[in-house]
């Protein structure tokens, strides 16, 4: 099986800028090295996750969902308020006058349960607003992680990078000897160096890459990318395994699904569909909206009211001294729904819970997709690997020096040289790409699958 990767070499470079970056190429990466670790300050992904959540709009806007949405159910269980009436009634005639003065209190009662109604509908709400807030700290969470994937592999790209530098100026050097020896022709020496500029802007392109990734995580941490480290090997520790042992270390801190994908695809959308927070809050909507409708249908019946109060008459009859009587009222009232039977209000709530239910439903066939797509795409770069793995790590180190040592003794040619260090720096980045994005497509599968990738949420209210 041949593996062709050609992504690395696809871009043309010109031979001015090659020699340019020959004669430049000592200095950049120690450089590069200095400027970053005099300013940068190692960022755990710990330490990124609360600034990120900190600094969330959308877990910013979810929390505050859920304080209203814990407001309006405080605001549902409130009673409907009594009504305090007075009022004074004086009439008068030729030498007679009557004075009445009335004072109640009128009680609303909620005889078809309204008010019970409205705080289940309300408490559902609450249940809503909590699983968005939680949906919504899961994807800045598998961001995150994602991202931060990114900026460790982009660091172990520019250990690569120098590698094959630091190989193609041990090359030069060993060709200047021969060629001022007479050995070989000075076309070696104009080769190697177009090719130490090569690698030169190979480890240019790594380091504009690795900026990229600090910069995307600055962005979720609102961390300066200038301050931005992340976890990487040693700068002259090349081997895959080192940067996989590194990564995984990093992952164990993760609650993320098995890499042998002990568990089938059918078992994840099972699980997510029973613990993805958007999935959740689709269901407590359909259930909140029928409580609307519920709710809906018991405003219908008119609420009634009770009156009480008290009563003061005087009734005074020429020069005479009058008369005072007092008592109590006591009333009913009713309201006649001849104008406003909430006919539309009710179509309209039960069209809502219709169309809330279409909508949850939605929301589980995106999930189940979501979860297939995730598991086939880390299955692939698993198999991937497998098949690469074998290739690169300590045996392509060996297979490396052996080649260096025979191209010094002047047991192989040029063309062998770069070859063989072409070959050896293309399976060394295809096999990161694959530890990466097998890393990656963990973090997504663990998203679709609505496993929560850190052991603690951070509270809600």
């Amino acid at each position: 099986m041949v593996l062709v990767v050609s992504f690395l070499w696809s871009q043309p470079v010109c031979a001015a800028a090659l020699l340019l970056l020959s004669l430049s190429a000592r200095q950049l990466p120690a450089q590069d090295r200095t400027a970053v670790t005099e300013r940068a300050e190692l960022l755990s992904l710990r330490d990124a996750r609360t600034a990120a959540l900190r600094l969330d709009p959308a877990v910013r806007s979810a929390k505050e969902a859920v304080v209203v949405a814990a407001a309006r159910e405080r605001q549902s269980a409130a009673f409907p308020n009594p009504s305090l009436a007075y009022g004074r009634e004086q009439t008068s005639r030729v030498g007679q006058s009557n004075a009445q003065d009335i004072a109640q209190i009128e009680w609303p009662l909620d005889v078809a349960g309204q008010r019970s109604a409205r705080i289940v509908a309300a408490r559902l709400r609450v249940e809503v607003a909590e699983a968005r807030l939680a949906g919504s700290t899961q994807a800045i969470d598998a961001e995150l992680v994602r991202v931060y994937i990114e900026a460790m592999s982009a660091e172990h790209r520019i250990h690569l990078a120098d590698a094959a530098l630091r190989t193609a100026r041990e090359a030069q050097r060993v060709g200047n000897e021969r060629v001022r020896a007479g050995d070989v022709a000075a076309y070696v020496d104009r080769r190697l160096r177009l090719e130490v500029g090569r690698y030169a802007a190979r480890r240019a392109e790594a380091a504009m890459q690795a900026r990229a990734a600090r910069e995307q995580l600055a962005l979720l941490t609102g961390v300066s990318a200038d301050r931005i480290a992340v976890p990487t090997v040693a700068p002259g520790d090349t081997a895959s395994t080192a940067f996989t042992s590194l990564l995984a270390t990093m992952l164990n801190n993760l609650a993320l699904p098995s890499s042998t994908l002990a568990e089938t695809s059918d078992s994840l959308v099972g699980r997510a569909l029973a613990a993805r927070a958007d999935v959740i809050g689709a269901g407590r909507e359909v259930q909140a909206a029928l409580a609307d409708a519920r709710l809906a249908a018991r405003e219908r019946v008119p609420m009634p009211a009770l009156s009480a109060g008290y009563k003061g008459e005087r009734v005074q009859s020429g020069a005479s001294s009058g008369v005072s009587l007092y008592g109590f009222v006591a009333g009913f009232s009713l309201p006649l729904p001849l104008f406003d039977r909430r006919v539309g209000a009710v179509a309209a709530a039960d069209a809502t819970a219709r169309q809330t239910g279409a909508e949850a439903d939605l929301v589980r066939r995106r999930v189940t997709r979501e979860v297939t797509e995730a598991f086939t795409a880390l299955r692939g770069a698993q198999a991937e690997y497998a098949l690469l793995q074998p290739f690169a790590g300590a045996e392509s180190r060996l297979a490396l020096r052996a080649v260096q040592a025979a191209y010094a003794e002047g047991e192989i040619t040029l063309a062998e040289w770069l070859e063989a260090v072409r070959a050896w720096q293309e399976t060394e980045l295809t096999l990161l790409t694959l530890t990466t994005n097998i890393a990656q497509r963990r973090v997504a599968l663990a998203r679709a699958a609505g496993v929560p990738l850190f052991s603690t949420l951070e509270s809600i209210r």
